[in-house]
């Protein structure tokens, strides 16, 4: 794992990137598209960021009683990532009836997020071919998604599914294809795509 310094700490480079990455998939989505991104997003990005964290004491319940400060240092791993990310796409769901824009923004700040994070952490991993080839991904995925806001006549299910496979293609050159980042990339992309193309299809029939 790598450590990211910030002032007299020591961070891993992961929480940076989430946290960067986040910030940064805002503000490209009112980029290609002007609009704000809604609540939901940042109740979306605080749900997943505290159960990843909190999900620490759930799993490691006794070391946390012994240590009460590791909750500063640790998170919940790979069961406290599965049960966020399990959090936030039925946060999804259910959000999009009350979160109006929801339908229209989730599938494009998704993508911009995993792409934006990839970059960001493998930037911090050194890892500047795989970093070159997410950023490329990023300029190409914002170029598609201005594409999309200004034709109707644009596939959008099928440009977006394919956006997300070239992610998952580079994911997997540098990697296994099999890991939980991938699923969690395959999961939260087919969940914002069937959301927006049940949105699309409403619009047209109203």
């Amino acid at each position: 794992m790598s450590y990211v310094p910030i002032m007299h700490l020591t961070v891993p480079a992961i929480w940076v990137s989430v946290i960067l990455a986040a910030i940064a998939a805002s503000l490209l989505q009112r980029f290609v598209s002007g609009d704000k991104t809604g609540d939901w997003y940042w109740n979306a990005v605080a749900l997943y960021i505290l159960t990843w964290k909190l999900s620490y004491i759930l799993f490691n319940f006794e070391h946390f009683i012994n240590m009460p400060l590791s909750l500063l240092y640790f998170n919940g791993g790979l069961p406290g990532h599965l049960l966020a990310v399990l959090l936030v796409m039925a946060y999804l769901f259910v959000a999009r009836k009350k979160h109006k824009e929801l339908a229209e923004q989730a599938v494009f700040s998704v993508l911009l997020f995993f792409l934006a994070y990839q970059a960001i952490l493998t930037s911090f991993e050194n890892n500047l071919l795989e970093a070159a080839l997410h950023i490329l991904l990023l300029i190409i995925s914002i170029v598609s998604i201005r594409l999309i806001k200004r034709r109707e006549d644009v596939p959008v299910g099928l440009m977006l599914a394919l956006l997300f496979m070239l992610e998952l293609l580079i994911l997997s050159a540098f990697g296994p294809l099999f890991t939980w980042q991938n699923a969690t990339v395959i999961a939260l992309a087919a969940l914002t795509i069937s959301i927006y193309i049940r949105h699309e299809q409403k619009g047209q029939t109203l």
